[in-house]
């Protein structure tokens, strides 16, 4: 019973090291649209040369994403990610997308026209964050398929 309650105490001290550790981790910011884009952004960046951490950080332990090809969450975002540690590949732009913030909540969304090609249809993809502990947090991730319309 005591190796228990010695565990218990030193989790709860370590809880506020882990949150002090995201606010260096996901540095500086505001409950405004400039935190919100420089969130999405550093992202991106951590999923492509994976920095899981970051990601730890960014995603809510709840984390969704749901897409055409189906849904995961926070685990699997890590899983891929860290398979991208030490790439250099280059962060693509998302010319477009647009943020709003409503309180301790935003939205980036975002308009993917259909590849030249026909392989990749126009798409929607929106993600939600909530601020909490002086720092944007990803909820949940949609993203939509397009269809063409005939004219």
């Amino acid at each position: 019973m005591k190796r228990i309650m010695v565990t218990a105490f030193f989790f709860t001290l370590a809880l506020p090291a882990f949150a002090q550790d995201c606010s260096r981790i996901l540095g500086s910011q505001k409950a405004d649209t400039a935190s919100v884009k420089q969130a999405e952004d550093a992202w991106d960046e951590a999923f492509l040369h994976g920095n899981a951490e970051y990601l730890q950080c960014l995603l809510t332990p709840d984390y969704a994403s749901v897409s055409p090809k189906g849904s995961h969450g926070k685990d699997w975002e890590l899983e891929h990610a860290s398979k991208n540690k030490g790439s250099s590949a280059p962060v693509p732009e998302f010319p477009g997308m647009t943020f709003q913030v409503h309180g301790t909540t935003a939205i980036a969304r975002l308009f993917h026209q259909a590849s030249a090609d026909g392989k990749q249809p126009a798409s929607y993809a929106a993600d939600v964050f909530t601020f909490q502990d002086g720092a944007w947090h990803a909820v949940y991730s949609q993203h939509t398929n397009v269809e063409a319309r005939a004219k």
